[in-house]
């Protein structure tokens, strides 16, 4: 099958340049680098939007993300990947990526990464992988495709007190629409160390709005419920 053309983004700081060289050595020059933001200099565009609660890494780890999402939007994209500078990426991920995308009429983002055993029901068959809905949807920031309406609902402004992998996971509130292909095409490489340290500590953040994070849950899984699976043409 031939491959259709995906827009790559990769998230990658300037003090980073092995990290880079990871991603060139599995892509080429078949990306483009993302200058990675500085917690302690986060863009005009997304000042007063970050919480006290997170860290300098965290947040800007969150605006890296974000200004992603802007340059897609920036470009006339109708959907993009973004990957981390650490993504390990299996070779028949953008087929993969192309057979969803086609597939799809309505979604916002397709989770690449981060599920392992996560509940989760056949929407398609995409090959030796699956088009599936996640029961709760799974941190997928080290891979995953973002439309242009998921980029909108993304970048809406608002107080931000959840790192970005998290917030993306609690969709529901942002109205994201969320898929992901499994097994998971990329995974988070080992050994390459941190490049946006992030706390290390627990934090419960369903505990500060308990009712709309119930709210919110079973309207998820309401969603996975009423999943149907079928096929790709």
């Amino acid at each position: 099958m031939k491959q259709d053309r995906v827009d790559i983004f990769v998230i990658n700081l300037k003090q980073a340049p092995a990290r880079l060289a990871f991603m060139q050595s599995q892509l080429g020059d078949g990306f483009e680098r993302v200058e990675g933001v500085q917690g302690v200099n986060v863009p005009d565009f997304l000042k007063g939007q970050f919480g006290a609660e997170l860290t300098p890494g965290e947040v800007g780890c969150y605006a890296s993300h974000l200004v992603a999402a802007r340059t897609i939007l920036e470009r006339g994209l109708a959907h993009a990947v973004i990957l981390e500078d650490d993504a390990q990426v299996e070779p028949d991920t953008w087929d993969a990526v192309a057979d969803a995308v086609r597939f799809l009429s309505d979604w916002d983002v397709i989770g690449l990464s981060g599920a392992k055993q996560h509940p989760h029901r056949n929407v398609a068959s995409l090959g030796a992988r699956n088009l599936v809905r996640y029961s709760r949807f799974p941190k997928v920031t080290a891979g995953y495709v973002l439309s242009r309406a998921g980029c909108q609902k993304l970048l809406e402004p608002h107080l931000r007190s959840r790192p970005v992998d998290v917030d993306i996971r609690y969709g529901w509130e942002m109205g994201l629409n969320g898929y992901g292909i499994f097994p998971p095409p990329v995974r988070q490489a080992g050994g390459l160390g941190s490049s946006i340290p992030r706390s290390g500590q627990q934090r419960f953040y369903w505990r500060k709005a308990p009712l709309g994070y119930a709210w919110g849950r079973a309207r998820e899984l309401a969603v996975f419920l009423r999943t149907r699976s079928a096929k790709v043409e």
